[in-house]
């Protein structure tokens, strides 16, 4: 089966996930299944939190700036997110992922994404 170019990969990240005027929100699961929002609420990306994607195989969406969730509501281990197209319900638009280690918070705790930490990836 043939598979998208890495410029029509480009495009298509860019489009579906654009660097102005997007919505998107991490939302965080303690469990890698359902989403946790007693223990910690979805995390803006921001209208302009999104950088360019890469030209490249695999074409790679990441976030443009450091961000910095809301306090946590209660204590719990965060295992994994999954990028959601608004502040509360919306649709989903990407897996649960697994983090690259948990994270064990208190509540009040906060956590921050770097730059370039929150990726997606087209191939």
């Amino acid at each position: 089966m043939p598979g998208l170019t890495n410029a029509e990969s480009q495009a298509t990240l860019d489009a579906r996930f654009p660097t102005t005027g997007a919505t998107d929100h991490i939302a965080y699961s303690t469990n890698g299944t359902t989403e946790s929002a007693s223990v910690m609420a979805r995390t803006a990306i921001g209208a302009t939190g999104w950088a360019a994607a890469t030209n490249a195989d695999p074409s790679v969406k990441a976030n443009a700036n450091a961000l910095t969730t809301a306090a946590a509501g209660s204590g719990g281990t965060i295992t994994h997110f999954a990028v959601y197209s608004a502040s509360s319900a919306g649709t989903q638009r990407t897996e649960w992922t697994a983090l690259s280690s948990s994270r064990t918070v208190a509540a009040g705790d906060q956590l921050t994404w770097a730059v370039g930490a929150l990726q997606i990836t087209l191939t």
